[in-house]
C-alpha cells in the first residue's frame, strides 16, 4: 500500500502534532500515538515490546528533501551504519541513492539486500585486506582513504584485479563542528582523516601509483551538526589545499562533504540542508566537482520510535524511577552520549506529571533512557514511545545481559510489516561451541 502523504497530517484536524516528534508521521489521534495510519498500541500488542517502529513516509520525505536541496546530479550515499535493516536498504535503493559503508560486513548487507554496489563509498580508518579485496571486486564508486598504510593495500588489490582503484582522500581540516566529543570527527586530535600538513605527501603517493586514481576529497566533520558554517569552513580549507599545487586538483571529480546532518530530537528544527547546499553547490560546480553526501541520521532518525512497556515504579532516595522493558542494550545512545530522546506516553493517563528517571532492567547504573524527565502518571503495562530512535538504535543494539534485541516494524499507511523478528534464545546460543 502507498505510504500516507505527510503533508496531509498537517491539515487533518483529527491528527494532532505529537510533542517531540520530528516528523508528522508520528502524531496523536484522540490522545493516542499513531504512526501514519497505524495505532502504535495495536503494533505493540501484535509484535510485543520492546519494539522499533519505522515510518516509510518519514524516510521518503527526508530523502526527497535532500534530493531537492542538492539536485539530481548529486550522489546521495546513505550511511548504512545509521540503520542497516535490509528492508530500509532496499527502500533507499528504490529512491535511486547509493550507500556509505564503513566495514566489509556492511558491504555484505548490501549484497544480502540485493542492491547494486557500484554507488558505494567505503570509509573507515582501518580497512582490512579482505574488506578492500571485496570492495574492489564489488566495483564500488571509490574508497575514502583515511590512513596512509591503506595505499599499498589498495594498490595491491587493484593490481590483482586488473583495475585502477578510485580513491578519495579524507582530509582532516581541524574544524570544530560543535558536537559531542564522541561524534566529532574533523578535529586535529580525532583519529579520522589525514591532516592537511601531511596530505600533500599522500596525494603524491597516490598520483605516483599506476594502480590508484585520485577521484576526489572527503571531509566528514562529525554527527548531529546544526549549522552551515562548519561545512563552509571545511570547503575553504580543502580549496586552499587544492590550489596550493597543480597535482592536488588534477583529475579530481568528486567532493564528498560527508553527512552529519542534525535532527531536532524534540529541541528544535533539523539542520537546514537547503542552506548547506546553497552555500556549497556554486563553488563545487565552478570546479566541476560532483557533490557526494552521506546522510544517515537525517534520513531515518525521526522515522523511528522505540516502544517500551512500563514494568513498575520505584522511589529511591530523592529519585523516582520508572522501570521499563527497554534498556541500554536496545538503545545505547543515552548511556553512551548522554543523548536526550523525546519520550511520550502512547496513551496518556490523566493526572499531574512527575519527574522520573526512565530506566531499564540491565544491571548497570548507566542503563537509562532518560533522566529527570517530566511524564504523566504511568502504571504497569502502559506504553511509552522513545522518539527520534530510527538512527543508531537497532544498529547499535546488543545482547548484553543475554537480552534479545527488539523486533522491527515498518509502517506504510495502514500496512505494518515485520522487517526483523525478535531473536529467540536459541539463536543467541547457536554459535557457541561446546567443548
Amino acid at each position: 500500500m502507498a505510504a500516507s502523504d505527510p503533508a496531509a497530517d498537517s491539515v487533518d484536524p483529527s491528527r494532532i502534532p505529537c510533542p517531540g516528534a520530528g516528523h508528522p508521521a508520528f502524531h496523536l489521534r484522540d490522545g493516542e500515538l499513531w504512526c501514519e495510519d497505524c495505532r502504535v498500541a495495536d503494533l505493540a500488542a501484535e509484535f510485543g515490546t520492546p519494539l522499533y517502529v519505522y515510518s516509510g513516509a518519514a524516510i521518503d520525505s527526508r530523502v526527497g528533501a535532500v534530493r531537492a536541496a542538492f539536485g539530481a546530479d548529486a550522489r546521495i550515499c546513505y550511511a548504512v551504519k545509521a540503520n542497516s535493516n535490509l528492508t530500509v536498504l532496499r527502500r533507499m535503493h528504490a529512491h535511486g541513492i547509493g550507500f556509505d559503508v564503513v566495514s566489509g560486513g556492511e558491504l555484505e548487507r548490501l549484497r544480502a539486500a540485493g542492491v547494486p554496489t557500484d554507488g558505494v563509498v567505503f570509509a573507515g580508518v582501518g580497512k582490512e585486506p579482505w574488506e578492500i579485496d571485496a570492495a574492489v571486486a564489488a566495483g564500488i564508486l571509490f574508497f575514502n582513504v583515511e590512513s596512509e598504510h591503506e595505499l599499498p593495500l589498495l594498490a595491491a588489490a587493484g593490481r590483482r584485479a586488473g583495475v585502477q582503484v578510485p580513491v578519495a582522500l579524507r582530509l582532516n581540516p581541524d574544524v570544530d563542528a560543535g558536537t559531542h566529543a564522541y561524534i566529532s570527527t574533523g578535529k586535529k586530535d580525532n583519529k579520522f582523516g589525514i591532516a592537511l600538513d601531511r596530505a600533500g605527501e599522500v596525494v603524491a603517493a597516490i598520483v605516483r601509483d599506476p594502480n590508484l586514481r585520485l577521484a576526489g576529497y572527503h571531509v566528514h566533520l562529525g554527527s548531529q551538526l546544526q549549522e552551515v558554517s562548519p561545512y563552509v569552513a571545511a570547503l575553504d580549507k580543502v580549496e586552499a589545499f587544492v590550489d596550493a599545487a597543480p597535482e592536488h586538483g588534477a583529475g579530481v571529480t568528486h567532493y564528498d562533504l560527508g553527512g552529519g546532518f542534525g535532527i531536532g530530537y524534540g529541541k528544535g528544527a533539523e539542520l537546514d540542508v537547503t542552506a548547506v547546499a546553497a552555500a556549497l553547490l556554486p563553488r563545487l560546480r565552478a570546479r566541476g566537482w560532483q557533490p557526494v553526501i552521506e546522510p544517515g541520521r537525517y534520513l531515518v532518525g525521526d522515522a523511528g520510535a522505540l516502544v517500551t512497556a512500563v514494568l513498575g515504579t520505584k522511589q529511591q532516595g530523592g529519585s523516582r524511577f520508572l522501570l521499563v522493558d527497554a534498556a541500554m542494550n536496545d538503545l545505547l545512545r543515552p548511556a553512551l552520549y548522554a543523548a536526550e530522546h523525546p519520550i511520550v506516553p502512547v496513551a496518556a493517563r490523566p493526572g499531574e506529571p512527575a519527574v522520573v528517571d526512565v530506566v531499564g532492567p540491565v544491571c548497570e547504573t548507566g542503563d537509562f533512557l532518560a533522566r529527570r524527565r517530566s511524564l504523566p502518571p504511568c502504571a504497569r503495562g502502559d506504553l511509552l514511545a522513545v522518539l527520534g530512535a530510527g538512527a543508531y538504535g537497532a544498529s547499535m543494539a546488543s545482547n548484553y545481559n543475554t537480552r534479545r534485541r527488539p523486533a522491527e516494524v515498518l509502517v506504510d499507511g495502514r500496512a505494518a510489516r515485520l522487517v526483523r523478528r525478535r531473536e529467540t534464545f536459541a539463536q543467541l546460543f547457536a554459535n557457541e561451541v561446546e567443548l
